[in-house]
């Protein structure tokens, strides 16, 4: 569907009227049909203080932000498609080193790099650090919801799928793609992270340079369906992504009865609005509380078609990661006891029905959430009086972190290899 809006503009005290043609993906519902309203929505209007539906300027933000990818990092790919072998390496020394150690100066690399060096007026450093002592406190419940909710939950919606189905990385063992965003989380987590020439902040910028690449090669290929997808990659669907890092995890922690304070909350937002920006997410997209989070994942099920077979294909995939653990002792019965785990905790968040849809076996009964959210209750709430109790929490927590990434040791380290 087109959309054509007339836009009137006087020049020289002349009337002229300009037509300006939209594309509107066919997987964007209409505008009257976000309007309808159902008990979900009321409460959520409710719970925001304010219409949790689109207005109508939204709704053309909403449109456009599908068919806009990251225009800063495109030039830098337009110029590296020109001389890919030499011109990667000029961005990779601009990268990892700076552009002071460029052979000659490089406008499009100056233009970008300058762009991401000068850190945004709103950013606020002591939020940063608060946001990496509560996420190093939340322990091992991060990597679960992040694992068992955000990313199992975002296979249901087919768009976020494509880019993954077209360029064959469902081919690659779900362990390794679990590695690739494990490492990546652990490096942008660690203290001063995201400082320039650090790993966190290298290896957002390299993810994001991988964004533009394959949204260069989607397009410039016959495969990839604009019609109905929009852009590769584009401003929503990154946008979201980011929410899944972000107002998602907020929602699952207090679900296994973690409940942050007021600080936890706005710092642990204020975290991901950086990295968002990092990556490329334009800051209209990027949410200052938790309010403005709900109000985009509500919208969500009205810019995806329903559940199809790439949800369930990514979805069994991702169930079967843990029998690639390389578990040090009783490997076989850890494989399975873990297998169960994250299928329960998984039912737990989205219930029996959506299992069916990512081609998983739902189970009995979510017996291990209801451990932790028993265990948690006990220990994070002992811990806002204990103040013993919650330094070891983040201390144990920030362990088990680690060796959540451990257990795919081998595939971490190709992943940070690319990094150096």
């Amino acid at each position: 569907m087109r959309i054509n809006i007339r836009i009137t503009v006087e020049l020289d005290n002349n009337l002229r009227i300009a037509t300006m043609t939209i594309s509107t993906p066919s997987r964007l519902a209409s505008y009257q049909q976000m309007q309808q309203g159902n008990l979900v929505s009321q409460v959520l209007s409710h719970l925001t203080g304010q219409p949790i539906q689109p207005t109508y300027s939204e709704y053309l933000s909403l449109q456009k932000a599908l068919n806009i990818g990251d225009p800063l990092m495109e030039k830098v790919i337009a110029w590296v498609m020109e001389n890919p072998k030499c011109h990667r390496g000029y961005f990779e020394t601009a990268l990892f080193q700076g552009l002071d150690h460029l052979e000659h100066q490089i406008p499009e690399l100056e233009q970008f790099f300058q762009h991401i060096e000068t850190t945004p007026k709103w950013l606020e450093p002591k939020k940063l650090q608060h946001a990496i002592e509560f996420t190093h406190r939340l322990g091992i419940n991060n990597g679960f919801i992040l694992r068992d909710l955000s990313l199992m939950a975002g296979y249901l919606f087919p768009g976020f799928n494509q880019p993954l189905m077209l360029t064959g990385a469902l081919n690659k063992q779900a362990g390794t793609r679990l590695a690739e965003t494990t490492k990546w989380w652990m490096d942008i987590t660690e203290d001063q992270g995201l400082q320039r020439f650090h790993a966190g902040f290298t290896s957002t910028i390299y993810v994001r340079f991988i964004h533009a690449l394959v949204r260069y090669q989607l397009q410039k290929g016959q495969k990839w369906d604009a019609e109905t997808w929009g852009i590769p990659i584009n401003q929503f669907d990154l946008a979201m992504t980011n929410l899944a890092f972000s107002s998602v995890v907020l929602i699952g922690i207090r679900g296994l009865g973690i409940f942050p304070s007021t600080q936890d909350t706005d710092s642990f937002l204020h975290f991901w609005r950086y990295v968002g920006w990092l990556m490329g997410v334009d800051e209209k997209w990027l949410i200052k509380q938790e309010s403005e989070g709900w109000k985009l994942l509500y919208w969500m099920q009205f810019v995806h078609p329903k559940s199809d077979e790439s949800s369930a294909a990514l979805g069994s995939s991702l169930s079967k990661e843990p029998f690639e653990r390389q578990y040090k002792y009783l490997r076989p019965l850890q494989q399975k006891l873990a297998y169960r785990q994250h299928l329960e905790l998984t039912q737990f968040f989205i219930g029996k029905k959506r299992m069916h849809k990512l081609g998983l076996q739902p189970q009995s009964a979510a017996w291990f959430a209801y451990y932790l959210l028993a265990r948690n209750l006990v220990l994070y709430t002992g811990a806002k009086h204990v103040p013993s109790l919650n330094q070891k929490l983040q201390q144990k927590g920030r362990a088990l972190q680690k060796l959540g990434l451990a257990l795919y040791q081998s595939k971490a380290k190709q992943w940070a290899s690319m990094h150096r």
